[in-house]
C-alpha cells in the first residue's frame, strides 16, 4: 500500500505541471495568433513569427512561473534563483521553438497556419521542460 501511495504522490507534480502548462499554453497560443495577425502586414514571415513567439512567451511564462512555483512544485526556493533558472530555460526553449517553427514554416507548402506548426513543436519541448524544471528550478 505504501508503494502505491508513494508512486501516486510522485506523479502528482507531473499532472499539476500538465494543467499549469496547458493553462499557460492557452495564453501563449492566443497571444501568438493575435500577434501573428497584427504583425504579418508589416514584417517578413520569419520576423513576425519570431517576434510573436517571444512576446507571447513572455506573457505566458510569467503566468507559468507563478503557477509552477506556488501550485505545482510548492517551492520554497528563493525567487532570485528559481526565476533565473526558469528564465534561462524558457529563453532557450523559446528560441528553439521559434527557430523550429520558422524552419518548418519555410519548408512546408504555403497555407499551413503557423499555429498548426507551433503546437506539435511545443508539445515535444514540453517533456524536456518538465524534466529540467523539476530537477533544476524548483
Amino acid at each position: 500500500m505504501s508503494q502505491s501511495v508513494n508512486s501516486q504522490a510522485s506523479r502528482q507534480p507531473f499532472w499539476r505541471f500538465l494543467v499549469s502548462s496547458l493553462s499557460s499554453s492557452v495564453v501563449d497560443l492566443a497571444a501568438f495568433q493575435l500577434l501573428c495577425i497584427v504583425l504579418r502586414a508589416w514584417m517578413t514571415e520569419a520576423l513576425y513569427i519570431l517576434l510573436a513567439t517571444v512576446l507571447a512567451r513572455v506573457l505566458s511564462s510569467l503566468v507559468n512561473y507563478l503557477l509552477n512555483y506556488f501550485l505545482v512544485f510548492h517551492s520554497h526556493a528563493h525567487h532570485a534563483k528559481s526565476a533565473s533558472l526558469y528564465t534561462t530555460i524558457t529563453v532557450l526553449k523559446t528560441l528553439l521553438s521559434a527557430v523550429l517553427v520558422s524552419v518548418i514554416a519555410g519548408a512546408v507548402p504555403a497555407g499551413i497556419p503557423e499555429l498548426g506548426i507551433k503546437i506539435p513543436v511545443d508539445v515535444l519541448l514540453f517533456f524536456f521542460n518538465y524534466l529540467l524544471q523539476k530537477r533544476l528550478v524548483y
